[in-house]
């Protein structure tokens, strides 16, 4: 029996498809001019003449057409051979290579139709045999081929519930929340040109999109009129809510709930999407300010940030929270990354050298004859003796000074020291040797040290390098200012006027000792090296860099037992390609002395300067950072991004 439906069905569309082009014409406008209620005949005319204009538009061209007549008879001949599926198809491609002809859409209706009727029977046959899951399978594919198919609608609590497809419930703790329920309109263009209420309009504009409206209440019945050309949903949506003060609420992908555009309907019927946006790196005061920004520019009802975790959690319109989503893409994806290679060098050189001759400042003169005679006449009992036991001769003076020298009965005198004679006779005269040096040391020491680092930092975000160590300074200190001995206090200065202080222990001398301890506070001041830089992408192989150097060190000095710091600064921007490098140098400490030892004038002769001592010392510590950019991700920012459109406010009560 369904067979036959089928067959006159089609056999009727043949029978359309035989009618003449004017005859079928005039029913099409007929059939548009009915389509408005109480259209008066130019009002029909009207609606018939912009249909004609339509089909001027959109006529197809001659090889379309005879391909569009090649697929219908393609499909009649899979119906003939009960291949519904390949029908459809080729009903379904005719109808839109030649939209003109009515009888192809009729025809892929006709093919659908069957075709659901099919598979329901078939979903029927997999519950008998106890295959849930393929019936349900058959049920959803049914849905996609006709979602407006009536049969499909009684069949759709089967395919959203398990329990009617005869299996079990499953209870599940995990809870997911559903995504927002989207319409799915059918593509392509419309023209509407309709005087009518606003109901029935409302009506005939989402029925031709196949999407089937439900009424509220609150809509209306006023007269009015609707001319909209070539629209597409999004228009025809925009506009339609704009003409009859409207707002559409999505019940399934195929039908919509249309309500009056006021506040209280918003609150009741409009659904509301939750999400949760991630924000890393970001710190609390930014947070609570993207939050603030959030409410008022999106007007979304709940913005609650959470700096913890850098989540950021909305609740509004569905409308507002993709505004939303599509701002944070373009600011949290439209940052570069920049890695930083840093080399630091640090050179300490020290060299120390002591070269050259000491002499003696002064010498002693004397006659050697003049000296020999006076120990002689201190020392004559002694003399007397030597020459008596025959130690030495009565006139041989040097071999008894020399006895007298060996017996060490001489001490303290010019002769017992190392001296030296020249002249002769009368005139010898002796020199004293005051001591001397001859200096030839040399000390030298290179140190060199290298520090290599990576650095991956945002564009335009500072990073910070720091080397050395954290130095305590006591600031202060709370001690007592005298002596709790002097204090009459009953129960707190003397432990024995207290019986509570007594049973606990505590003697006065206890509590002197408490009342001097000194508590100092301390704070710790960094001291080496500290580098800030802040990278800048310029175009696509340019970087410039910001500089901020600073160098701490204790200045050997204090100033009430706290230590005084020596601080010194470097501030610079440079622009350097990507690869190449930026060096920066600084002078840490020079420290030169000299020392010289010599005789005044003498030493400045020709021929007499190894008669000076000269003792110098050099200490040379010296710092090099080489700082190299690399940029590892490059977002291409065009000179304007898309622009965004915010949807309007809610509307006041109306």
């Amino acid at each position: 029996m369904l067979r036959s439906i089928t067959w006159t069905a089609v056999l009727a569309v043949s029978l359309v498809a035989a009618r003449p082009p004017e005859a079928a014409g005039q029913t099409q406008a007929g059939a548009d001019a009915a389509m408005t209620p109480t259209s008066t005949p130019g009002q029909a005319a009207a609606a018939s003449a912009d249909m004609d204009a339509k089909k001027a538009k959109h006529s197809s061209s001659k090889h379309d057409r005879a391909e569009a007549a090649n697929l219908f008879v393609q499909g009649a001949k899979d119906v003939e051979q009960d291949k519904i599926r390949a029908a459809v198809d080729a009903f379904t491609r005719a109808a839109e290579m030649d939209p003109e002809e009515t009888k192809y859409e009729m025809a892929d209706q006709i093919a659908r139709a069957h075709l659901v009727t099919e598979l329901i029977q078939q979903s029927d046959k997999e519950k008998i045999l106890g295959h849930s899951a393929e019936a349900r399978a058959t049920i959803a594919e049914a849905y996609s081929v006709d979602p407006a198919s009536p049969e499909v609608a009684q069949h759709l609590n089967e395919l959203a519930s398990a329990v009617a497809a005869g299996e079990p419930a499953v209870q599940s703790d995990e809870v997911e929340p559903a995504p927002p329920i989207v319409l799915q309109p059918k593509a392509g263009t419309k023209s509407f040109h309709i005087r009518a209420s606003k109901r029935n309009v409302i009506e005939q504009v989402l029925q031709a999109y196949g999407i089937q409206p439900m009424l509220d209440d609150s809509v209306d019945a006023q007269m009015m009129r609707y001319d909209v050309d070539d629209a597409d949903w999004s228009s025809a949506e925009r506009t339609l809510d704009l003409a009859t003060g409207t707002f559409i609420v999505p019940l399934d992908p195929v039908r919509a709930l249309i309500a009056k555009d006021t506040r209280a309907n918003h609150d009741k019927l409009e659904r509301l999407a939750a999400e949760t946006v991630y924000l890393p790196g970001m710190s609390s005061s930014e947070m609570t300010e993207i939050a603030t920004a959030v409410k008022n520019v999106f007007a979304l009802r709940t913005a609650v940030a959470n700096a913890s975790s850098g989540t950021l959690t909305v609740r509004g319109r569905t409308e507002d929270v993709n505004a939303l989503n599509a701002t944070l893409k373009t600011l949290l994806e439209g940052r570069s990354e920049v890695q930083l290679d840093v080399r630091m060098f640090e050179v300490d050189r020290t060299k120390a050298v002591n070269l050259g001759a000491i002499l003696p400042n002064q010498t002693t003169l004397f006659n050697v004859y003049s000296e020999a005679r006076n120990i002689l006449n201190s020392n004559a009992s002694t003399v007397q003796e030597i020459i008596s036991s025959g130690l030495a001769a009565p006139g041989d003076w040097e071999a008894i000074l020399a006895i007298l020298i060996a017996s060490g009965q001489l001490s303290n005198t010019i002769l017992t020291q190392p001296f030296g004679i020249f002249g002769g006779g009368l005139t010898m005269t002796g020199i004293a040797y005051q001591g001397g040096s001859l200096n030839m040391q040399l000390n030298s020491s290179d140190v060199r040290s290298l520090d290599q680092l990576q650095l991956r930092v945002l564009d335009r975000e500072e990073a910070t390098i720091k080397a050395g160590e954290r130095y305590p300074i006591e600031t202060s200190s709370y001690s007592s200012l005298g002596s709790t001995q002097n204090l009459n206090i009953p129960g707190l200065s003397n432990a024995g006027l207290s019986s509570t202080l007594q049973n606990l222990g505590i003697s006065a001398s206890q509590l002197q000792a408490a009342s001097q301890l000194n508590i100092p506070q301390v704070e710790y001041q960094d001291i080496g090296l500290s580098l800030n830089v802040t990278p800048n992408i310029e175009g696509m192989d340019r970087v410039s860099m910001k500089f901020h150097l600073t160098l701490s060190a204790l200045a050997g000095s204090s100033i009430n037992s706290l230590p005084v710091l020596t601080n010194r600064e470097y501030n610079a921007i440079t622009s350097v390609k990507v690869g190449e490098s930026a060096l920066l140098v600084s002078s840490v400490t020079r420290q030169e002395s000299d020392a010289i030892t010599g005789i005044p004038g003498l030493s400045e002769l020709p021929g007499f300067q190894s008669t000076t001592n000269k003792n110098s010392n050099l200490d040379i510590g010296e710092l090099a950072i080489v700082i190299t950019p690399h940029i590892v991700r490059s977002v291409n920012r065009p000179a304007s991004e898309k622009m965004i459109l915010l949807p309007v406010g809610q509307p006041g009560p109306q």
